[in-house]
C-alpha cells in the first residue's frame, strides 16, 4: 500500500477545503439569484357574488359566462350567452344596465366567446359572424366593428389574448376540412397583431388542442376538445407572448419579433385521469347546462376515450403587473388549486391557492374576477375575490 506523506495530505486537505468553499459560494450565489417563493392569499369568500336561479330576476341570472372585467371606477362588465350578452354591474354587484342585445345588428351580439380588456380598450368577440366590437369604457356604447386579420388558411382564431398596450396574439384552428374520428391533434399557427385590426405577423406553429371526433353510424358528425386533453393557452405580457401547449410544465415565450425561448417552471409529472375526474366533469357540465341535459351528457361522455394523464398546464393568464399565472391540475376532492406566479424570465415567485371551481377571467393588483359554477344550485356566478400579495 502506498503511503501518503504529510505534505501531500496538507495539499490534498487544502484542495478539498477550496472545493467545498467554492461549492458553498456557488450555492450562495444561486440562492441570491433565485427569488424566494412567496405565498399570496386569496380571501376564502367572494366579496362580490352575482348570479341566481331561474326564480331570481333575469338581470342577475346568467346562462354561461364567457368573460368579465373590472372598470377603473369599480363597476363590473360581463359577457354571457343569454339574452343579455353584455351587462354592467355596480361595484357591489347590483345590476346597472344591458349594453347589448342578442342579435346580428349594429351593437348586438349572438355568441360572445370572449371579452378582451386591453388597457383602456374593451372588445367583445362574437364568433357568430366573427365580429369584433370595441366598446367605450365610460358610456358603454359601441365604437366600431371589425374582424381580426388572419393568416392564409385560417377562418378565425381559436383563442386570443391581448396586453395593456392593445397588442393581440392568437392561436389558429387545426384542419377543419379534414374530419377525423376519435382522438386527434393538428399543428396550428401563432400570430400577433400590432393593433387589434392590424395585419397578422406569424411567430411560429405549435401543437393544437387534443380533439375528439364524434361519429354517428360510421360518419364524423362533429369535433370537440378532448376532455382532460392538452389544450393550448395563450397570454400576452408587456414584452412577450406566452403559450402553454399542455405537453410539459414549460411555456413558449416569444418576443414580438418572433424570438422563442422555453421556460420550464416545474418538473412534476402530470397526474393520471381517474374515474372520479370523469364523474366530476359530468356533474359540472350538468350544473352549467341544466339537469335536462344529464342523460345526453352522460351518453356523450361515456363514448369518449380519455387520455391517460391530464394536461401539464390547465390555465394561463397575465396579471395587471405583467406577471404570468399558471394553473395545474387539482383532483375533484380538492377544495382549491394552486396557481404559480412567474416572472417574465420564468422564475416562480409566488403560489396562490384558488377555489377549484373558480375560473379567473382577470387578475388585478388586489383581486381576481371570474366565474364559479354552483353545482348544488346549478347556476354560474360572477365573483370577485380579494387578493393579498405578500412575503413568503
Amino acid at each position: 500500500m502506498r503511503r501518503v506523506g504529510s505534505g501531500a495530505r496538507l495539499r490534498s486537505d487544502r484542495a478539498l477545503l477550496a472545493a467545498v468553499a467554492a461549492t458553498l459560494l456557488a450555492c450562495g450565489d444561486a440562492h441570491e439569484r433565485a427569488p424566494s417563493i412567496a405565498t399570496w392569499v386569496l380571501d376564502t369568500a367572494a366579496v362580490v357574488s352575482i348570479g341566481g336561479s331561474e326564480d331570481d330576476a333575469v338581470e342577475v341570472t346568467f346562462e354561461r359566462l364567457t368573460g368579465a372585467t373590472r372598470l377603473p371606477d369599480g363597476r363590473l362588465l360581463a359577457t354571457d350567452l343569454g339574452d343579455a350578452p353584455l351587462r354592467r354591474f355596480t361595484a357591489d354587484g347590483q345590476y346597472e344596465r344591458s349594453l347589448a342585445r342578442a342579435g346580428r345588428g349594429p351593437g348586438e351580439i349572438i355568441y360572445p366567446a370572449d371579452l378582451f380588456r386591453c388597457g383602456s380598450a374593451i372588445f367583445t368577440h362574437d364568433i357568430d359572424g366573427r365580429r369584433v366590437i370595441e366598446w367605450s369604457m365610460d358610456e358603454g356604447e359601441p365604437l366600431r366593428e371589425f374582424r381580426f386579420e388572419l393568416p392564409a388558411g385560417q377562418q378565425a382564431p381559436y383563442i386570443s389574448a391581448c396586453n395593456a398596450k392593445g397588442r393581440f396574439a392568437h392561436l389558429g384552428w387545426g384542419i377543419i376540412a379534414r374530419p377525423t374520428a376519435g382522438a386527434h391533434r393538428d399543428t396550428v399557427p401563432v400570430w400577433t397583431n400590432v393593433t387589434a385590426d392590424g395585419a397578422p405577423l406569424l411567430l411560429d406553429s405549435v401543437p393544437a388542442s387534443d380533439r375528439w371526433g364524434q361519429t354517428h353510424e360510421g360518419r364524423v358528425v362533429g369535433t370537440r376538445p378532448l376532455p382532460f386533453g392538452r389544450q393550448p393557452h395563450i397570454a400576452v405580457g408587456r414584452h412577450h407572448v406566452f403559450i402553454a401547449t399542455g405537453d410539459t410544465t414549460s411555456l413558449h415565450r416569444y418576443s414580438f419579433d418572433g424570438e422563442r425561448q422555453m421556460l420550464t417552471f416545474s418538473a412534476a409529472p402530470p397526474a393520471a385521469v381517474t374515474a372520479a375526474d370523469i364523474r366530476d366533469l359530468v356533474e359540472r357540465e350538468v350544473a352549467e347546462r341544466g339537469a335536462s341535459r344529464r342523460a345526453s351528457l352522460e351518453r356523450e361522455y361515456a363514448s369518449i376515450a380519455y387520455p391517460e394523464r391530464h394536461a401539464a398546464v390547465t390555465g394561463l393568464l397575465v396579471d395587471v403587473d405583467g406577471l404570468v399565472w399558471v394553473r395545474r391540475y387539482a383532483p375533484p376532492d380538492a377544495e382549491s388549486v394552486e396557481w404559480l406566479v412567474l416572472r417574465d424570465d420564468g422564475a416562480v415567485i409566488a403560489r396562490v391557492s384558488v377555489p377549484r371551481a373558480f375560473q379567473p377571467f382577470e387578475i388585478g393588483s388586489d383581486y381576481l374576477l371570474g366565474k364559479r359554477v354552483d353545482i348544488e344550485a346549478g347556476v354560474p356566478l360572477l365573483e370577485l375575490y380579494r387578493l393579498r400579495r405578500g412575503g413568503s
